[in-house]
């Protein structure tokens, strides 16, 4: 017969293996070895554009066939939390009806839907779509013929899951012809951390999250290693001399990144609910997913009334580059302003020539705590800085962008619950007059 001591020394060793599986998670996802540099203490923040909008891209509704939730439930959980647009991604079955295919856009709560649809172009990958006239399911006639359409249309269009599963993921070696590129997706993300060692914390993290009404902060966490992720390397890829445009006359060379700058990065959520909890709630529910991955849009005029030429505004601006994508606390980040300091002010997603005053500069209109500027030069990390605000000189021609942390606290190189809050899209410093 076995001792009951047996029993009770294999639960300690349990409940202790248990502690140490949890202490080693979370220290691992909150402990970071940072070498920091004093940033501007007093930055003069670059000049804000006349109307930022803040919006989430990739959520699917019932319309889709692995996803529940209308849209009525999706526009009062984005105006709950803020939110200006929300770009839908559904896609399409054997058995949806037309008629639910037909508006491309409407005004919802005073949310602007946009009713884009998710589509596989055959032998490229996935393409987020708005404004086709007609809902496919998959496009055969391969990326030339599929942005001829789009081009028809004056349809907006996104790479979809670029690195994501295999089945998924973007094959060309650029992006010709494509506005955007999701290079945050949150549910490849969330697939690939809940495949790592860490997998029991999360699930558990999540679940708690749900309950307690935390949810958003516990999704946040899957972003725990900050910006070095596929997506944001291949993005940088495209940015760093990859060919961006149309293909050249034959004889002419095609036009490179410093030439024409490359498509703007913006957040996808991949959101989709599944199953309803007791009382009515949608798992994974929109309200909590609406408060994680959300673009910040900067738009020339207010959207109008016209929910069909609003959604062709807001496409307009994505593709311009002025966009920056923020992780929670919404609210705060539209206060951000970025660019460089020029003869006149370069936005994200602009160009400029390298003088030798040239500035990158970021910052607030009131103090935002503690934070941290990692700055991005073709790919390749420059150097850290302390906020709360940052003014650096550029060194040379290159693809600049800049993102922002927060922290805890801080000693020496050791800063303690560092967490990804933005991303903001390149500026790019082509080389002066006389360099080309």
């Amino acid at each position: 017969m076995v001792k009951r001591g047996f029993f009770r020394r294999g639960a300690r060793w349990l409940l202790v293996a248990a502690g140490v599986y949890v202490a080693a998670v979370y220290a691992d996802a909150r402990v970071d070895w940072v070498a920091m540099e004093e940033g501007s203490m007093h930055p003069t923040p670059p000049p804000s554009p006349s109307t930022r909008v803040a919006g989430a891209i990739h959520v699917h509704t019932r319309r889709s066939h692995d996803a529940i939730g209308s849209e009525a439930e999706l526009a009062r959980a984005a105006q709950a939390a803020g939110l200006d647009f929300v770009f839908l991604a559904d896609h399409r079955d054997a058995g949806s009806p037309a008629a639910e295919w037909e508006r491309t856009a409407a005004w919802e709560e005073g949310v602007l839907l946009v009713r884009g649809q998710e589509i596989r172009v055959e032998g490229v990958g996935k393409v987020l779509v708005d404004r086709l006239d007609t809902a496919v399911v998959s496009w055969a006639g391969g990326m030339e013929s599929f942005l001829a359409r789009a081009e028809r249309d004056s349809a907006f269009t996104v790479v979809a899951h670029p690195r994501g599963r295999p089945g998924d993921a973007w094959r060309p070696s650029g992006a010709p012809g494509m506005a955007a590129w999701e290079a945050f997706d949150f549910a490849d993300v969330a697939r690939r951390r809940l495949a790592s060692p860490s997998v029991v914390y999360h699930l558990v993290a999540l679940v708690g999250g749900e309950l307690t009404g935390r949810a958003e902060h516990n999704w946040l966490r899957l972003y725990r290693d900050g910006f070095r992720s596929p997506g944001v390397a291949a993005f940088d890829s495209l940015w760093a001399g990859g060919r961006q445009g149309r293909a050249a006359a034959p004889g002419r060379p095609g036009p490179t990144a410093l030439d024409h700058p490359g498509p703007t990065a913006v957040g996808g959520l991949d959101m989709h609910p599944k199953a309803r909890l007791p009382g009515g709630r949608l798992f994974p529910d929109y309200a909590s997913s609406l408060r994680t991955m959300i673009n910040h849009v900067a738009l020339d005029a207010p959207p109008g009334p016209d929910p069909v030429a609003a959604a062709r505004s807001l496409g307009a601006a994505i593709r311009r580059g002025d966009v920056f994508v923020s992780f929670g606390d919404t609210e705060g980040a539209r206060g951000f302003r970025v660019g460089m300091a020029a003869p006149a002010h370069v936005p994200p997603g602009g160009a400029t020539r390298m003088t030798a005053d040239l500035r990158l500069e970021a910052g607030f209109a009131t103090d935002p705590g503690r934070v941290a500027y990692r700055v991005v030069r073709d790919g390749r990390e420059v150097g850290w800085w302390r906020g709360p605000g940052l003014s650096r000189a550029v060194d040379g021609p290159g693809a600049y962008r800049v993102e922002l942390y927060r922290y805890s606290a801080r000693v020496g190189r050791l800063v303690w619950n560092l967490r990804p809050w933005i991303f903001v899209n390149p500026v790019l410093v082509r080389p002066s007059s006389g360099g080309g």
